[in-house]
C-alpha cells in the first residue's frame, strides 16, 4: 500500500494534471463558436491584418494536429483544442505581428509540447501563454506600450482621460447610445456616464485583437458559465482580488490617493476579462481542490496586480498566467502530499 501511495506521489509531481476527455469537444466547439463573433467583428471593422495573423497561427497549429493524427493516429476530436489554441495564440498577438513568424512560432511550440508529453491533460504550462511569450521576446517591437504614464494615474479616472485624449477611438454614435443609456437606465441608478465609454467598452481599437470586443467576452463568459463549460470561481475571485488591489493601492504608487483606482481602466484594458475567462484555468492547469483552487486564483489576482499594475499592459497577464502554471504546480504537489498523508495515517490506524 504504502509503495503504491509513493509511487503515485511521484507520478503527481511528474504529470500533475489529468483531465477527462469527454466533455472537452463539446466546451471547445462552444468556445470556438463564441470566439467565431469576434472573429466576425474584425472582418466587419476590416482589420484584415488581424485576421491573417490569426489564420496563420490556426493554420499552424492544424498542421500539428494533421502531423500527430498520420503519425500518431491521435483521435479527430483533438482538432478543435489544436484549431482552439492556433486561434487563442492569433488573436493575443498583435495585428502588425508577421504572419509568417507567429506561424513558425505556434508550429514549433505545440509540436514541442505534443512531442513531450504524450497526452494533452498531462501538460501543465499553458502553449498559448507560452507562444505569446516567445512572439513577445522574437517581435516586441510589434506589441504596443503601455498607455498609461504616472501622470495620468494621478487623475481619478485615467480611462476617462485616455478617452478624451483621443487614445482610445471613440464611434460617432457613442454620444446617441450614451445618452440613451443615460436617461433610460443610469438614471435611476443615479449616475452618469460620459461619452465614450460605450466605445471603449465595445471595441477598444487595440493592436492585440482580444483586447477589443470587451462586450463580446462579457456576453461569451455569461454563455459560458450558464451552462457550466467554465467554471466561474476562478475567474471570480481572481477578478475580485486584481480590482480590489487597483481600487486601492494602484494610485498611490504615483502619488495619487488611496482608493481612487480605476477600475474600468483595469478590467477592460490588457486583456483582463479574455484570460480571467478562457486563459486562467484552462484545462489541465489547475489544482484540484477547492482550497487549492481559491488559492490559485487569490496569487494570480495579487501577481496580475504586480505585472499588469493599473492596465494598458500588452503582455503583462500573458506572464500572470505561466506564473500561475508554476504556482499551480505547486498547490497541486501539496494537495498530493496532504492526501497521501492522510491516506498513511488512516491505514496506519
Amino acid at each position: 500500500m504504502k509503495t503504491s501511495l509513493l509511487f503515485r506521489k511521484k507520478y503527481a509531481i511528474v504529470r500533475p494534471f489529468i483531465y477527462k476527455k469527454a466533455s472537452l469537444t463539446s466546451i471547445n466547439l462552444r468556445i470556438l463558436i463564441l470566439l467565431l463573433l469576434q472573429i466576425i467583428c474584425l472582418f466587419i471593422y476590416k482589420s484584415y491584418s488581424a485576421l491573417t495573423v490569426i489564420g496563420s497561427c490556426a493554420l499552424a497549429s492544424f498542421l500539428v494536429f494533421l502531423i500527430r493524427f498520420l503519425t500518431k493516429k491521435e483521435p479527430v476530436y483533438y482538432v478543435f483544442g489544436s484549431l482552439l489554441q492556433g486561434i487563442f495564440t492569433g488573436m493575443l498577438l498583435p495585428e502588425t505581428f508577421p504572419p509568417v513568424i507567429a506561424a513558425f512560432i505556434v508550429f514549433f511550440v505545440m509540436l514541442g509540447v505534443k512531442i513531450i508529453s504524450s497526452n494533452p491533460g498531462n501538460v501543465w504550462v499553458n502553449t498559448v501563454a507560452f507562444s505569446v511569450l516567445i512572439a513577445w521576446f522574437i517581435g516586441q517591437s510589434f506589441f504596443p506600450g503601455f498607455l498609461v504614464t504616472s501622470e495620468i494615474l494621478e487623475f481619478k479616472n485615467p480611462s476617462l482621460s485616455l478617452i478624451q485624449s483621443g487614445i482610445f477611438t471613440v464611434f460617432k454614435t457613442d454620444s446617441f447610445i450614451t445618452g440613451l443609456f443615460n436617461k433610460y437606465v443610469f438614471k435611476f441608478l443615479k449616475v452618469y456616464v460620459p461619452d465614450g465609454y460605450i466605445s471603449f467598452l465595445w471595441d477598444s481599437k487595440s493592436l492585440i485583437p482580444a483586447f477589443r470586443f470587451n462586450i463580446l467576452t462579457l456576453f461569451s463568459s455569461i454563455v459560458l458559465f450558464s451552462d457550466d463549460s467554465i467554471d466561474w470561481k476562478i475567474p471570480s475571485v481572481f477578478l475580485v482580488v486584481y480590482l480590489v488591489l487597483v481600487r486601492l493601492f494602484a494610485p498611490m504608487f504615483f502619488g495619487g490617493t488611496f482608493n481612487s483606482g480605476d477600475i474600468i481602466l483595469a478590467l477592460f484594458s490588457s486583456g483582463t476579462l479574455f484570460f480571467s475567462l478562457f486563459m486562467l484555468q484552462w484545462f489541465g492547469t489547475v489544482p484540484s481542490t477547492k482550497f487549492g483552487k481559491f488559492l490559485y486564483a487569490f496569487l494570480c489576482g495579487i501577481t496580475a496586480f504586480l505585472l499588469v499594475g493599473a492596465g494598458t499592459s500588452p503582455v503583462g497577464m500573458v506572464y500572470t498566467i505561466l506564473i500561475g502554471n508554476i504556482l499551480s504546480v505547486i498547490i497541486k504537489v501539496i494537495e498530493t502530499s496532504s492526501e497521501i498523508s492522510s491516506t498513511l495515517r488512516g491505514v496506519s490506524e
